[in-house]
């Protein structure tokens, strides 16, 4: 059995139909999906999200709250830290199998661990010189198309792709602009142009995507740091879009008598993750984005499932009876390859 894990960045789940992600819809017919999305671990970021998808836990185990990883007393960029506890590919090599990854956002090779795996791209996370990229300076989806081919990354018994541009253009254009579900469009083509080079009846392919995004105006950002000293509250704030993280400071219950504030949850005994009233980001400047993830408001992941193996109906009608979360995947895509992760808390779909 041969399994391909495709993640479309950013891709949400309302925008899956016939007429915008066609061979997304084929693919779906072959096995089965859950048409209300599955559910992103908090924040609803990319990091994250990645990283809950290789671990198979919760950001709090893994250690990316949000897409900057605490570590110490200081937040260092994640794609330098990597997650805590063993990944899908320290599994797969105790099992004997084998993996590739070709991502479209260079950062993840560090946020999954993915120099673990027999392949990775791009190599050690560094886009090759002259490679094309999108707006934000990701690789281009094209450039990942091709960096499937020439890899063979898809001879793996497990391989990792991610698709980025979804991802750019909500933030850019906002989620549900004209843009966006064009360039939605374009990677459902991509992502058609990978199934074509599979045996399709010894495959199965998931889809899914890490996070929705929302329409903000991030002209005016909500700057919680300062809004805590002006109340006279202790804690360092790590912004990330519609949600930020509080480390060492008040209890939940004092934040969210801060009327600026949409709700929070407390991650562990030192961190609250809090979120802004719809539109409102976190931060002392904007950026001029259109839109944002973070916030439980976008928290919603595609989730699609087909392929020719007949473990693939199996699993499709899993996810269709049963909304997935992002932690089942990888103890779910574990055991389809043949090997195990007892320390996932996910559960094991099929």
């Amino acid at each position: 059995m041969k399994v391909v894990f495709c993640i479309i960045d950013s891709l949400p789940a309302r925008w899956v139909s016939a007429e915008v992600t066609p061979r997304l819809c084929e693919l779906a017919s072959s096995g089965g999906w859950h048409r209300a999305g599955a559910t992103a671990v908090l924040s609803s970021a990319t990091y994250p999200n990645h990283a809950s998808f290789v671990t198979g836990t919760e950001p709090v185990a893994h250690g990316m709250i949000t897409n900057r990883a605490w570590t110490g007393t200081e937040f260092v960029k994640a794609h330098k830290v990597g997650p805590r506890g063993p990944t899908l590919f320290d599994a797969c090599r105790s099992a004997g199998v084998s993996t590739g990854v070709v991502v479209g956002d260079h950062k993840l090779i560090g946020v999954m661990a993915a120099r673990e795996a027999d392949l990775h791209w791009p190599p050690d996370g560094h886009l090759p010189d002259g490679a094309q990229r999108d707006e934000f300076r990701y690789a281009a989806d094209d450039t990942v198309t091709r960096a499937v081919t020439d890899t063979g990354v898809l001879d793996a018994s497990l391989a990792v792709i991610h698709f980025n541009e979804p991802d750019t253009a909500c933030h850019l254009y906002g989620p549900d602009s004209a843009e966006a579900v064009e360039r939605f469009g374009r990677t459902d083509e991509h992502l058609g142009q990978l199934i074509d080079q599979l045996r399709w009846d010894d495959t199965i392919v998931v889809v899914v995507s890490d996070h929705d995004q929302e329409t903000v105006d991030d002209t005016t950002p909500l700057d919680l740091a300062a809004l805590l000293a002006h109340h006279g509250l202790p804690g360092l704030v790590e912004p990330d879009g519609t949600a930020a993280a509080v480390v060492a400071g008040p209890a939940l219950a004092t934040l969210l008598e801060l009327e600026e504030l949409g709700g929070g949850v407390e991650i562990s005994d030192t961190i609250s993750l809090v979120w802004s009233d719809p539109g409102t980001v976190f931060g002392e400047t904007g950026f001029g984005l259109k839109g944002q993830h973070g916030s439980p408001r976008t928290a919603l992941q595609v989730a699609v499932v087909g392929g020719g193996h007949p473990a693939a109906a199996d699993l499709g009608g899993a996810i269709t009876d049963r909304r997935p979360h992002a932690t089942d995947w990888a103890p779910t895509l574990a055991r389809l390859v043949g090997a195990t992760m007892p320390e996932a808390t996910g559960r094991v779909l099929v």
